[in-house]
């Protein structure tokens, strides 16, 4: 079950529920991420029939089964009597996706602080509130959690007090044994050459301009240019993003083309 430091969710929030009771006017879920109160195991929430679908309901179940996990939008909570309205029909498809693609990336990130449990002698309940939490609040998202301690672990991990070196030790070697951050490739040749005497210095300018469009490179976001034969170079862009590596191209082809188009130069890129 992942966890979050609130009992309850947020008026207006997107959650993830496991449905447990189907009713004729009524649905009741498991709000599994929140505690709820103190004598019950998981928060509680119950889906009215007009906030099934937009559509007339003539039989909730063909809407929803027991055991099935829904993205909800929370309309009322009350935390004294630990009351939770909640809507299926308040959730398009986009908000769907995104919600359960981050709530995938919370239980990964529960798995990684289980890892580290097995690896040490604290407990879950320890290593949320001595690491997990305290990293969460510093960034947006559970993804974004996650890749930046693949990348910024041990930086990342300086700062966090009262944990000792082993533990973070642990902790480190669990996220370099099990994650990993998919990346996309973009690779081409640029075809460059000048006509001027100093043609092979402008050259090497426009490259080294051409690489500086990256100013702190990464394994998940780089760019590599190499030598294949005059006056053929090879580019190789890695980004987590295409959207991004395509911006990255862009913006080298402009450097490169300026340059050329300056100093009276020809150019030209082909992808392959």
């Amino acid at each position: 079950m992942v966890r979050s430091r609130e009992k309850f969710p947020k008026e207006g929030e997107f959650i993830v529920g496991k449905v447990t009771d189907i009713h004729d006017q009524h649905v009741y879920v498991d709000l599994i991420d929140y505690e709820g109160l103190d004598t019950e195991d998981v928060a509680r929430g119950m889906i009215h029939v007009s906030e099934i679908s937009s559509r007339w309901v003539k039989n909730i179940r063909t809407h929803v089964r027991i055991g099935q996990r829904i993205v909800l939008r929370v309309l009322h909570v009350n935390p004294t009597k630990g009351h939770i309205d909640l809507s299926l029909r308040r959730v398009n498809s986009a908000q769907r996706e995104v919600r359960m693609k981050e709530w995938k990336y919370a239980l990964k990130y529960e798995n990684l602080l289980q890892f580290l449990v097995d690896a040490t002698d604290i407990s879950l309940d320890d290593a949320y509130e001595l690491i997990g939490f305290p990293i969460l609040e510093l960034f947006d998202s559970y993804q974004e959690t996650i890749e930046e301690l693949k990348e910024n672990g041990e930086a990342i991990l300086k700062d966090i007090k009262n944990v000792s070196e082993e533990v973070k030790k642990a902790f480190m070697q669990v996220i370099d044994e099990n994650v990993e951050i998919s990346t996309i490739n973009i690779i081409g040749k640029i075809r460059i050459s000048y006509t001027a005497e100093n043609g092979i210095d402008l050259i090497k300018e426009s490259l080294i301009d051409a690489k500086n469009v990256i100013k702190n490179p990464k394994e998940t976001r780089k760019l590599s240019i190499s030598y294949i034969a005059a006056p053929l170079y090879r580019l190789e862009i890695v980004s987590k993003d295409y959207l991004d590596a395509e911006n990255i191209l862009s913006e080298v082809l402009e450097v490169i083309e300026a340059k050329a188009n300056k100093y009276e130069g020809t150019f030209e890129f082909i992808r392959d």
